[in-house]
């Protein structure tokens, strides 16, 4: 049987997030090389975990999800983000690390439609499961 997932928290450096995320995820896309000799072929996997996150857009002040990201990416593109994902309430499993956008953050969008962002960033390593240190 499927979890539903009722409560998801996102924080950014020292700010949490909630009610403006509609995606909040941390996802591994390996990367994979094949080594062939004389004996065969072998597979070797390198992981490549990613922050997705998507939500309205959140520029009303320098704590918003947006303006954290598209400060990060024009001051300084390497720049890392301290980030955690907390699932339940109380939380009771975590993905905690450091991420860097790869790109910048969508501004704008359609007349008479929601401002919305979807963004993926780079993790920095493999992330952690547990909350980040206070």
């Amino acid at each position: 049987m499927a979890t539903l997932l009722k409560k998801l928290t996102l924080q950014l450096g020292a700010n949490q997030y909630e009610c403006q995320l509609t995606t909040a995820e941390v996802t591994d896309e390996p990367t994979t090389e094949e080594f062939q000799s004389f004996c065969g072929t072998e597979t070797f996997a390198s992981p490549a975990y990613k922050l997705h996150l998507a939500g309205a857009q959140d520029w009303t002040d320098v704590d918003g999800i947006c303006d954290i990201i598209h400060t990060a990416y024009t001051t300084e593109p390497t720049a890392e983000i301290d980030f955690e994902v907390a699932l339940g309430e109380p939380a009771s499993q975590w993905r905690s690390g450091q991420c860097k956008p790869t790109a910048d953050i969508p501004f704008g969008g359609a007349a008479g439609s929601p401002l919305t962002f979807d963004v993926t960033l780079d993790v920095v390593g493999t992330p952690d499961e547990v909350a980040l240190a206070p």
